[in-house]
């Protein structure tokens, strides 16, 4: 039973594995069209992130299955169960990294303006590349049980959510300038759905660092995250 056990996880975790090269690679495509103020995807680099969406999809339902026939067929000690829940967690939120990425490449071909969107570029850019970083470091922080890796994953959410605040007063700045032009207006409707969505990829990140941080430490800090991050930062009181 151990035996089949311990093979059955290590079978999760190679699929897992799998999932999350996906998912970078979704977010590999992405980025460097992001930083350089790109809004054509080529046919090749459309259809690849349309691919493993599909693939991406097969591969949440397929781990979900094996994790819970694991929990049910192997009994998994406490531990054990706890990396299993986390790990459900995850993929669930990389399947949607996954949506994100898609929904992303669908606005960028609905902006019209690429003036409009250039002038809006740095921040865009910046929280893409965070948010990448966020997802990279959230999935290391638990295939290396690292909660420093999960806390600084959690703590970046805010600087992405003030990054999108701030672009989207600059985009209102500029509304307001601009004469009242249909392109103009949609393209500042569909810049802010892709931010929108871009912020949602760091959201999930978090949602990684959290599960990460259930998996190795027990702790669900789901709901109040915040609080637990502040009381990490507080001096113990034996220094």
């Amino acid at each position: 039973m151990s035996v089949k056990k311990d093979e059955a996880i290590k079978d999760i975790l190679a699929d897992y594995e799998s999932l999350a090269n996906l998912v970078l690679q979704q977010l590999d495509i992405l980025e460097p069209l992001i930083i350089n103020s790109e809004l054509h995807l080529s046919d090749e680099q459309f259809s690849t992130i349309r691919d493993n969406e599909t693939k991406l999809d097969k591969w949440e339902v397929k781990l979900s299955e094996k994790i819970v026939n694991t929990i049910v067929l192997y009994q998994p000690v406490a531990s054990e169960i706890r990396s299993l829940i986390a790990l459900y967690r995850i993929i669930i939120s990389l399947e949607r990294i996954g949506d994100l990425a898609v929904s992303i490449t669908n606005f960028m071909k609905q902006i019209k303006n690429e003036v409009v969107y250039a002038s809006l570029s740095d921040f865009i850019s910046n929280m893409m590349i965070l948010s990448t970083e966020m997802v990279k470091n959230a999935m290391l922080s638990f295939m290396n049980k690292d909660v420093d890796l999960a806390i600084w994953t959690i703590k970046n959410e805010a600087v992405v959510e003030e990054l999108n605040r701030k672009m989207l007063k600059k985009a209102i700045s500029k509304a307001q300038k601009a004469e009242e032009k249909k392109n103009i207006l949609v393209s500042f409707i569909n810049i802010k759905e892709m931010v929108s969505n871009i912020e949602r990829i760091s959201d999930h990140a978090a949602n990684i660092a959290e599960a990460s941080i259930y998996a190795f430490e027990g702790k669900d800090i789901r709901h109040h995250r915040k609080k637990e991050l502040e009381d990490k930062a507080k001096p113990s009181s034996n220094e």
